[in-house]
């Protein structure tokens, strides 16, 4: 090639990458004065993957609160703490002795933080009917038919007061607001199955949970709104409390169900093992209890059931924004530190010696539920630079177009089966983080958070949607 057509060919890259940087930058900038951000925040950051080089930036270095993005730093953390092939486990075990098919003594459930325990939502794990099958059939193969003891459920694994600092009452009694305990069982949730009332504007009906909880009681009242008005009833309820609060409408139709946050899983899942053995005509004595002290009598072990993998859990956390799994690694990785209750301080600490820069860095929780919780744009692409060559990291997040929160997301666009994100979202927040390849196959990581937007969701998205589309271009 001749010189001065080399020359050329340089200038009229520059010229193109100056442009596509324009085109960004003004972007970002409309975006930043919509009148959707008009008392809000935008922060912004591109990054290139194998240099760590910004490309393009809007307030990176802002502390934002990122929602469920925040589930990024959890899973990446256990990923690399933890391994992908660690698993929770559960005991089932026995004290006193065994004489003439009588247990003379407690059955107990020895919770080992397992935030899958009953879990439907993975390939392989044992049903809540499993697994009270199997421990009965346990029971069966030492030939107790009846406890003159009591069965408790024991969750000291982790700290008896779950509730992470930020999360607002308005969550708690909800199934996202279900927080891990030493002892889990069927992601802490259940159903209020509800009957619409035949008018609009009339009370719906609350007649059942599934499953049963015979000693959970409710009070207020859920509407009845109109087809298509979508599932606007909320549960207000307390660890520990077993007396919610109902508010809200619900559409009209046949029948319709919310999910609610089982206030007690250690007692729940006691209570749940007590009703069906005796179903199956084993005979209790004594009613169902929970603990969360340390057993201080010889047990016996019946049996051990190990959870899903990790790499597994972190995939179902980062595909569907599942609370309860990312609060159940936090809580393991503050163990792995000896703290608990320093987990965030410990997950901080652990970045930034991998030289992230982790000032604007707070982390309550591990779901991104806690409104005390802040990041910035660009510790984060930091992180998600270092993890690019993590794999099993890699295949935990929605692709755009196609898997889990981003099914919608850049449809018949060049993000389409290209864009892998995190999604988050709460009240007045929303946030994008993950990979892409640009039009020039350069490989890209990014973070686009916004706070105190006003207007719809659904807008909002868009809005960061024709970012991206956009950033590509780079």
């Amino acid at each position: 090639m001749k010189k001065k057509s080399y020359i050329k060919l340089i200038l009229f890259s520059l010229i193109g990458q100056i442009s596509f940087s324009q085109n960004l930058s003004e972007a970002l900038n409309q975006l930043e004065n919509d009148s959707l951000l008009r008392q809000g925040y935008l922060a912004f950051c591109l990054m290139d993957v194998p240099t760590g080089k910004v490309l393009a930036e809007k307030n990176m270095h802002k502390k934002m609160n990122i929602a469920s993005c925040h589930k990024l730093w959890t899973t990446a953390t256990a990923l690399e703490v933890l391994g992908k092939d660690f698993r929770f486990q559960t005991q089932l075990a026995y004290s006193g002795k065994i004489e003439n098919g009588t247990l003379k003594g407690n059955l107990y459930i020895i919770g080992g933080g397992d935030v899958t325990l009953g879990s439907a939502d993975f390939k392989g794990n044992l049903s809540l009917q499993q697994l009270w099958e199997r421990w009965y059939k346990v029971l069966q193969s030492k030939g107790i038919n009846k406890i003159e003891g009591k069965i408790i459920g024991v969750g000291g694994y982790f700290d008896q007061n779950a509730i992470p600092a930020g999360w607002i009452k308005e969550d708690l009694g909800n199934y996202y607001g279900s927080a891990a305990y030493g002892l889990n069982i069927a992601d802490n949730e259940y159903k209020l199955l509800l009957k619409p009332a035949t008018k609009i504007g009339e009370k719906a009906e609350i007649f059942a949970t599934e499953p049963a909880l015979p000693f959970l009681s409710f009070k207020g009242e859920i509407l009845t709104a109109p087809k298509g008005s979508g599932d606007n009833a909320y549960i207000d309820g307390y660890p520990f409390h077993y007396e919610a609060f109902v508010s809200g409408t619900i559409p009209q139709e046949s029948s319709f169900f919310i999910k609610g946050a089982l206030p007690n899983p250690p007692y729940t899942a006691a209570f749940w093992l007590q009703e069906f053995l005796q179903k199956k005509g084993v005979i209790c004595t004594n009613p169902a209890d929970f603990t969360f002290e340390k057993i201080n009598e010889s047990l016996y072990l019946l049996d051990i059931l190990s959870s899903p993998t990790l790499a597994e859990i972190a995939k179902e956390i980062n595909l569907y924004s599942v609370n309860l799994y990312a609060e159940g690694l936090f809580k393991q990785l503050g163990k792995f530190w000896s703290n608990e209750q320093q987990a965030g301080e410990k997950i901080i600490e652990f970045w930034q010696k991998k030289e992230v820069q982790t000032k604007g860095l707070l982390f309550n929780d591990g779901s991104g539920l806690s409104r005390l919780n802040t990041s910035t744009a660009y510790a984060l692409c930091q992180m998600l630079a270092q993890m690019s060559k993590n794999e099993i990291f890699l295949q935990t997040l929605p692709i755009a177009g196609v898997s889990g929160t981003l099914t919608n997301f850049g449809k018949n666009t060049f993000l389409q089966n290209n864009l892998k994100a995190k999604t988050g979202s709460m009240r007045g927040v929303i946030a994008l983080a993950g990979y892409f390849t640009d039009k020039k196959g350069e490989k890209r990581c990014f973070a686009i958070v916004a706070n105190h937007y006003e207007g719809k969701y659904a807008t909002m998205r868009k809005k960061f949607e024709e970012i991206l589309l956009k950033a590509v271009e780079w």
